[in-house]
């Protein structure tokens, strides 16, 4: 790609207010719904392990164990920003500080909500076209960040893989967790990187479908037809896109990863402090690395609100094994997930409802730079 795009904002009219409620109510469901699935999964895993270890585990449980998890998600969110700054400015734009921040939190909250986690990366994409950002460039930098992501993970499993297979041992059922969570995060990368390489590709299967019954579907909802070619088209303005951060801004490339490993280390810790503390064990952290990064890529495959319930018994599974406390180890994980997923789910639901964005917000400024300019505070609203 020659040069960046310009960002082109687009004017839309606020909904009816009561549309908005419905699409609050919808949301309010969807957060009980995750709660009460997360909750009843660990109740049921409970009667699963040593319930009387579980109390006594709990007994010596401090709130430094639930604060730690959450502050450490706090710290995630801030570098995510930074890294988001250093991404953006390769295209020219100047992303605030609030946006990204918000773009993160509320990134987090809907993947906290949605089926395998799978909604966080769909609405980080929406809600930078709704700030009148390029959506060819949004689309690029989160599935960039999605690729640092896997192929980053597939690194640190490659690079511990022989003191994985000795893990293997040692985590009785968990094993088969660990097993699982290698060859799918080999399977995802090979996925990712074809889509990579040739996005096109995806041009190719919306034509392929689109006079089937789900082409036809897609046609209807989005009211346009010829929806294939026009994703065609815009598929190759993304494989622009990726050419252009890939190749020729591939410092900007290297600090995200650098940074992103950063992240995984912090958001690992997130556990590891409860989880010494409640089983009274010291594990070596690469090892604990090693089984905290597989078990996440496992427990996304499970259809649940932000795969609630599964990263527990994924996780119990496997630490159980390799603490010899399965009782004391579900507990700490219990406890990381009130600090690291639940009090997020409340404060991203407080964001959400409560903090304003702004739509088409973003312009070119003299400069030539894409940068945050003011609006009357009447073109403040909520996303949707």
């Amino acid at each position: 790609m020659a040069e960046p795009r310009e960002a082109t904002p687009a004017q839309e009219q606020n909904p009816p207010p009561a549309e908005e409620n419905n699409s609050s109510s919808h949301l309010g469901r969807k957060i009980l719904l995750a709660v009460i699935v997360g909750l009843s999964i660990n109740v049921l895993l409970s009667f699963c392990f040593d319930f009387k270890q579980m109390l006594s585990a709990l007994a010596r449980a401090t709130p430094w164990q639930i604060f730690v998890p959450f502050a450490a998600i706090c710290v995630v969110y801030v570098i995510d920003c930074l890294r988001y700054y250093i991404v953006f400015r390769q295209f020219g734009v100047r992303l605030s500080f609030r946006d990204a921040l918000y773009n993160n939190v509320i990134g987090y909250f809907f993947s906290c909500i949605t089926p395998s986690s799978a909604g966080g990366q769909p609405f980080q994409i929406y809600h930078f076209v709704k700030l009148g950002l390029d959506t060819t460039t949004s689309t690029n930098i989160i599935f960039s960040r999605l690729m640092v992501t896997n192929f980053a993970q597939l690194v640190v499993i490659l690079a511990i893989f022989h003191r994985g297979i000795a893990l293997l041992g040692s985590t009785g059922n968990g094993a088969y967790v660990l097993a699982l969570g290698m060859v799918s995060t080999a399977l995802i990368s090979v996925i990712l990187l074809l889509v990579f390489i040739k996005p096109t590709l995806i041009g190719h299967l919306a034509f392929a479908i689109e006079q089937n019954r789900l082409g036809r579907f897609i046609g209807k909802v989005s009211k346009n037809e010829r929806w294939a070619e026009k994703l065609s088209n815009w598929t190759f303005e993304l494989r622009d896109s990726f050419r252009f951060l890939w190749s020729r801004r591939t410092l900007a490339v290297l600090a995200d990863v650098l940074l992103f490993y950063f992240v995984q280390v912090v958001w690992a810790f997130g556990l590891y402090y409860p989880l010494c503390g409640i089983t009274g064990t010291r594990l070596p952290f690469v090892d604990f690395l090693f089984a905290f990064i597989v078990c996440g890529l496992v427990s996304a495959y499970i259809p649940t609100p932000g795969a609630s319930g599964s990263v527990e018994a994924s996780y119990a599974l496997v630490l159980g094994g390799m603490t010899g406390s399965p009782g004391a180890a579900l507990s700490a994980i219990f406890l990381w997930r009130i600090g690291s997923y639940y009090l997020h789910l409340l404060l991203g639901g407080i964001v959400y409802f409560g903090v304003p964005t702004a739509r088409s917000v973003y312009e070119t400024r003299s400069d030539g730079t894409i940068g945050h300019v003011r609006r009357h505070p009447a073109s403040l609203r909520k996303t949707e």
